[in-house]
């Protein structure tokens, strides 16, 4: 269960730009500060807009993400800097030949660190 109540917003500055990355909370299945300073992520995310989550964090352990969103638990706005420690990305279900294509998905568990 997610205890966010506004999207995530995921920004991390890539050659002097800031890039975005906005998840609805729909898609975000679990959103846990385990520690003041350890937050995990887990999303799933279905659609056409999948390419767009794994470039945005492939190969992205220890850069620096700023994290934007609101905790459902008790209203508290969350924006801080964290550095990405652990990625998991799991793309799927495999494209077929049947009729009934599935849409694309991806599974990603992000493992933070406060900076």
């Amino acid at each position: 269960m997610a205890y966010i109540s506004e999207p995530i917003t995921f920004s991390k500055e890539i050659e002097g730009l800031t890039n975005d990355l906005i998840v609805p909370e729909g898609f975000v299945k679990d959103f846990h500060f385990s520690t003041e300073k350890h937050l995990m992520v887990i999303m799933r995310v279905v659609g056409p807009d999948t390419n767009k989550v794994v470039d945005f964090f492939e190969n992205g352990e220890d850069n620096v993400y700023n994290i934007q969103t609101v905790s459902a638990l008790d209203g508290r706005e969350i924006n801080d800097d964290f550095i990405l420690t652990d990625l998991y990305l799991d793309e799927g279900p495999n494209l077929s030949v049947d009729i009934d294509i599935e849409p694309p998905m991806v599974r990603v568990i992000l493992d933070f660190l406060m900076k």
